[in-house]
């Protein structure tokens, strides 16, 4: 049983992290100016997706791949990139 959650783990969690990673390494370039380091914009920008991908399919509101589920990585990927720029201003 522990095996198949964590095979559904990592086949799940590939695409939030490779999303909110690409969005915080962007959001870099896109949000001047941004005083954060680029290595803190990706980790937050990959960490927000993931935790927000697997709230809602592992709780089972949305499917894996809907396109609801592809929104709402791409929201808290964008939101945590901004949150990381302000707080790389301080």
């Amino acid at each position: 049983m522990l095996s198949l959650l964590l095979a559904w783990l990592a086949n799940t969690s590939v695409m939030p992290l490779l999303v909110g990673g690409a969005i915080g390494a962007a959001s870099k370039r896109v949000l001047r100016p941004c005083a954060g380091r680029l290595r803190r914009q990706v980790v937050w920008a990959a960490l927000a997706a993931l935790l927000v991908h697997l709230a809602l399919v592992g709780s089972g509101l949305l499917r894996d791949g809907a396109m609801l589920d592809y929104a709402s990585v791409l929201a808290a990927a964008v939101a945590a990139s901004v949150l990381a720029c302000m707080r790389g201003a301080r």
